[in-house]
């Protein structure tokens, strides 16, 4: 076979194949095999034809066409081998011609991460301050959680509770027919519209009323997006919210052993501190990781962001199956082409490689180390409930992978608080020069023991892999 390789251009190389006749002989024998198992030849029981009788029937390409599918890869696989080619991910192989046979192979190479001065980075540590005001809201939102619906005597009010007959149409078109319909004016509400609420206020039990209303652009509907509907209802009964007092039995209905409404304020208070803090150090986290990658520069093969893309829209496509809606609808709803999506997707993908990336790249520099306990308490805390061995095998490396991410990203959190000690680095470089210089005895000195603890270690041959 002869392997010829082009220029690297953006981290990527293609290499052109032309694969000779003798590296052909055994595809063509596997073809013959799977052919010969499904043709019916006159004169040769199935299964059972010689090569040359196919070979007749569909040709020298049909032979080499029916394996195809795993020649090329193991053709290409093989010559990125004997070319030495780091490849980072897996090729864009093209049948360039099949007589003689000729391919193209784009093959991605590993990435190249350069950081920016990182350790300089520094960002203030700012939490959110909670007021009184905010504690107090916490406190009433438990309190309408808690509150109980009792029916009352007058016209309904915005966050009564209204149950009605209720049929809406557009022209001859019904959108809704139910007897015992029950909603929450809410002013925020949208259902069915976000204006339908406010025609219900003032009704009272018995009362019925028509309306017309507008159905929002973006109604579940398309067909009658945008248009006219007509409702017509007819109020059975209104309930209205009755809020429990703000005591200390209020305290202990709300559980977590309150005894007191004190212990139940002070409790909603540090939780919300808590929250604020868990949010301040989300923005920290987000903050420096986004300040790390927009400080480096990174080098991406074009077809590993291909790769990812392609895998982005695989998960996408799965989730819209799962919720039974079509593509071209959902992109209808959000108002997009499938141009639009793919470049978003494209967006999306090279942020998230460039973030991998980078931040696998502070790890190595950093010395960020995972255990194999580390990873095994995780597991069991994801794998809370199963037995199963092959679930945690399979998990493990994405586990570990996490938790690298997680301490190199805690490392960063450090460092850009000044809370991080000297990098070895720069430990190095701040290493003061002896005031003479090692002598030739010296050197070689060195030179020997380096080389004896290399041959202790297997001759200084680097075995690690990726």
């Amino acid at each position: 076979m002869k392997v010829t390789q082009e220029e690297v251009v953006d981290r990527q190389t293609v290499l052109n194949l032309e694969v000779e006749e003798e590296d052909l002989s055994q595809y063509l024998d596997r073809g013959y095999r799977r052919l010969v198992q499904r043709m019916q030849i006159p004169g040769f029981r199935k299964g059972k034809a010689p090569r040359r009788i196919v070979e007749q029937y569909v040709g020298r390409e049909g032979l080499l066409k029916e394996v195809l599918d795993y020649m090329l890869p193991e053709l290409t696989n093989r010559a990125i081998e004997e070319q030495n080619v780091d490849a980072a991910g897996l090729p864009r192989i093209e049948l360039v011609e099949i007589d003689p046979l000729k391919v193209k192979a784009t093959v991605p190479l590993a990435p190249e991460v350069e950081l920016g001065p990182y350790r300089d980075i520094r960002i203030a540590e700012e939490t959110d301050p909670v007021s009184d005001e905010d504690a107090e809201a916490r406190l009433e939102e438990l309190r309408s959680r808690l509150a109980s619906w009792e029916p009352v005597e007058r016209p309904s009010l915005m966050g009564d509770m209204v149950t009605m007959k209720i049929v809406g149409a557009v022209g001859e078109r019904t959108l809704l027919d139910d007897d015992s319909a029950v909603f929450i004016l809410d002013e925020e509400g949208t259902r069915p519209t976000p204006d339908f609420a406010a025609n219900l206020i003032g009704l009272s039990a018995a009362e019925s009323k028509d309306f017309t209303v507008t159905l929002p652009e973006d109604y579940p509907d398309k067909s009658v997006a945008g248009e006219e509907a007509q409702f017509s209802v007819t109020v059975d009964e209104i309930k209205g919210r009755v809020l429990p007092e703000l005591d200390d039995e209020f305290a202990k209905s709300a559980g977590d052993g309150h005894e007191d409404l004190e212990s139940l304020r002070q409790k909603l208070r540090e939780d919300l501190e808590a929250e604020a803090a868990q949010r301040s150090d989300m923005r920290l986290r987000e903050t420096v990781v986004k300040a790390v990658v927009d400080g480096a520069t990174v080098a991406l093969p074009p077809l590993i962001v291909e790769h990812e893309v392609a895998h982005m829209e695989e998960e996408q496509a799965k989730v819209l199956e799962r919720a039974n809606i079509r593509m071209v609808d959902y992109l209808r709803s959000i108002g997009k082409t499938e141009e639009d999506m793919r470049k978003e997707l494209e967006e999306q993908a090279l942020q998230k490689l460039n973030s991998a990336l980078v931040l696998t790249k502070v790890g190595e520099l950093e010395h960020i180390e995972v255990s194999d306990d580390e990873v095994e308490e995780r597991l069991k805390s994801i794998t809370a409930g199963s037995d199963d061995e092959s679930v945690q095998e399979g998990l493990s490396n994405s586990v570990r992978r996490m938790l690298t991410t997680e301490k190199t990203i805690g490392s960063l959190l450090e460092i850009a608080k000044g809370e991080a000690g000297s990098s070895e680095a720069e430990e190095l470089s701040e290493e003061p020069a002896g005031e003479d210089e090692p002598g030739e005895e010296a050197g070689e000195d060195e030179s020997n023991e380096e080389k004896e603890e290399a041959q202790h270690d297997g001759g200084g041959v680097d075995d690690t892999s990726t």
